[in-house]
């Protein structure tokens, strides 16, 4: 069994503090009357930030490309049942919903990753 570096113990807490922060910020600022922001807006890319990192030290590897590849078919699969259910393409609607599930499929890898980075430190 290794000794879990304290940079990978900030690593797991990372989305509890992440968390608390947006909501801080979207409480504080104008963005959910101006813009319409919510905390999955902002909370993604620090997701995949973190999930690149805890994938280097997992598996001495990036699954950032994985992720994207993911993300392309996600942003197809959105575009296409748009397409089919509305007859058109309404952007601000397709952007929004292609990142929110982005933000629910990120937390869901960023949970897995955190659960094969505890393997590999056991």
């Amino acid at each position: 069994m290794k000794a879990i570096p304290i940079m990978i113990y900030l690593w797991y807490i990372f989305p509890v503090f992440l968390f608390f922060a947006c909501q801080f910020i979207i409480a504080h600022t104008p963005l959910t009357e101006k813009f319409k922001i919510k905390l999955p807006d902002i909370m993604t890319p620090f997701l995949l930030m973190g999930i690149q990192a805890l994938s280097i030290d997992s598996f001495q590897t990036s699954t950032l490309p994985y992720l994207l590849i993911i993300m392309l078919l996600i942003g197809i699969g959105v575009a296409l049942g748009h397409a089919y259910y509305y007859g058109d393409i309404q952007y601000r609607r397709f952007f929004k919903i292609f990142w929110r599930i982005v933000f629910l499929v990120s937390v869901v890898v960023y949970f897995l990753m955190i659960i094969f980075n505890i393997i590999t430190y056991l």
